[in-house]
């Protein structure tokens, strides 16, 4: 009975030793030794009652010498009141000395306080390469240029298109009636221009020469013109349709009779006079229409 007694307490008397013993957390690297920017790994254990809430260290501690690559934590395991809790770190050093050292704690929250634990220092051996430097070192010269591959800068190039089409967007938004308006004032003037001077043309060969073709082209260009400044088919009316177009204008009636008369009825030698005053009466209407249309443009920014 005695000895079954001493059986049953046995777990109880280690598990009391144990939570007597004091915390220290274990600390290695996976090898003695490594090389400059090599990664090497970190194994940090602690084992403590389940009673206990510890914190491992997380990835804004300072690794110094080392520099930390990543970090992995395991979950916590529990076994006849025993936690463990571990993680690895993996770590990489540029530090040039050829003993490197790492200490890491553990936190044990206790109700307002926090206790630190460190494990022992764990030391890794640096792997020299170069063994022996010469002094002054040789800096040895390379003046062949390498081949370097041409590449089109998109990124540029998209900018600046993007650039250009909001410039000229935000200025179309701005000055676009005024430029609109401009542009049909300076074909407008053009165009009377050319109208003017070949009408001139015809008006005086026909006065020199008298010949009826002149007289035909005259009044056909004068047509054609208006048709394109009242966007209208006055070149396919009837004398008297373009008459009542214009509000039976006495002016135009008695010009275009005129000429018609002069063209139809082969009269113009026997009234050439009377024919080369409708030819004014003519120019005269047309360049008055020219100035009403130039107005309505001109007036249209106000409206």
């Amino acid at each position: 009975m005695r000895k079954l007694i001493i059986l049953l307490l046995l777990p109880l008397w280690q598990l009391a030793a144990q939570a007597q013993q004091p915390l220290t957390p274990e600390g290695r690297f996976n090898r003695d030794t490594i090389r400059l920017g090599e990664l090497v790994q970190y194994m940090l254990v602690l084992r403590h009652p389940d009673t206990l809430e510890v914190i491992l260290p997380a990835a804004n501690h300072d690794f110094a010498p080392f520099e930390l690559v990543s970090n992995t934590y395991y979950p916590t395991t529990t076994r006849a009141g025993i936690s463990t809790d571990s993680a690895i770190y993996t770590l990489r050093t540029f530090e040039t000395d050829t003993l490197q050292q790492l200490a890491l704690p553990i936190y044990v929250l206790r109700g307002q306080d926090t206790l630190e634990l460190f494990s022992p220092a764990s030391t890794v051996f640096l792997l020299q390469l170069v063994q022996t430097v010469q002094e002054p070192l040789q800096v040895k010269a390379d003046t062949e240029l390498a081949p370097v591959m041409e590449h089109f800068n998109w990124p540029v190039m998209l900018l600046w298109v993007t650039t250009v089409i909001a410039l000229v967007a935000l200025i179309w938004l701005i000055f676009g009636q005024s430029i609109k308006r401009r542009y049909k004032l300076y074909r407008l003037r053009k165009d009377h221009l050319y109208y003017t001077s070949r009408f001139n043309s015809h008006k005086d060969r026909f006065q020199k020469s008298g010949v009826q073709s002149s007289l035909e082209k005259a009044v056909a260009l004068w047509k054609n013109y208006l048709t394109k400044l009242e966007r209208s088919g006055i070149n396919s009316f009837t004398t008297k349709e373009i008459v009542e177009f214009y509000g039976n204008d006495e002016e135009i009636n008695t010009a275009l009779r005129i000429c018609d008369k002069a063209i139809y009825g082969h009269l113009q030698t026997e009234s050439e006079g009377e024919t080369n005053l409708a030819l004014g009466m003519l120019r005269r209407f047309s360049k008055e229409r020219y100035k009403l249309h130039r107005e309505l443009i001109r007036n249209a920014r106000s409206k």
